[in-house]
């Protein structure tokens, strides 16, 4: 399983991993850290195995002392100050692990949005029209902000939009019942958009 890539800021760290069927172990990735997704052998998807294997030996080389443990499906450092975010298409891994609440996409660049634009645009996100590789990175940074909540009513056409900045872009939710915003970085990894924030700011407003 090779390291792809660690991209390193002040108070957060990204890894990239990937993996392949034959790396597959089954006792160690019971071995370690058994309490995410504890049920994996249920699994009838045998990517998705191999998907969870591939995510502990990556945490265990961003992070030492620490354990991986998931609750409902959503991934938690157990008993620590610190936030992780997981995703995961094809055979890659990235994972961001932050001082701060976070949260991460990974897409394969060539994947068509503009049918399902409907359910993820809002009139105050930055208008490129209908490209589609401006297109996709709003749906990946939305799907950023998203994940930094965990929150289920959060609705992506409703209460996520995202602006560009001279150094990126910036994303905002506007709940009903909670606001932040959180500057973002999207770039090129091989053929996918890679997208995570690099920080957490509540809105009080």
């Amino acid at each position: 399983m090779p390291l792809l890539k660690i991209t390193k800021g002040t108070n957060y760290k990204v890894g990239i991993w990937e993996f392949t069927q034959d790396e597959f172990n089954l006792e160690q990735c019971k071995g370690i850290h058994p309490d995410y997704h504890n049920d994996f052998l249920n699994y009838k998807n045998e990517n998705r195995k191999w998907q969870i294997f591939a995510t502990k030996q990556l945490f265990n080389e961003l992070i030492n002392n620490e354990i991986l443990i998931s609750k409902a499906g959503i991934p938690y450092i157990k008993e620590s100050k610190k936030e992780i975010s997981i995703t995961h298409t094809q055979n890659i891994i990235a994972i961001i692990i932050a001082d701060f609440p976070c949260g991460i996409d990974l897409e394969q660049n060539n994947r068509n949005t503009l049918k399902i634009k409907h359910k993820y645009y809002n009139k105050e996100d930055f208008n490129d029209g209908d490209n589609l590789k401006e297109l996709l990175k709003k749906w990946c940074i939305k799907e950023v902000l998203y994940k930094i909540r965990k929150d289920n009513t959060v609705l992506f056409n409703d209460h996520l939009f995202v602006k560009k900045t001279p150094i990126g872009y910036k994303g905002y939710c506007k709940h009903p019942n909670f606001s932040f915003s959180s500057n973002l970085k999207v770039s090129n990894f091989q053929n996918y958009f890679l997208a995570f924030n690099t920080d957490f700011t509540i809105s009080y407003d």
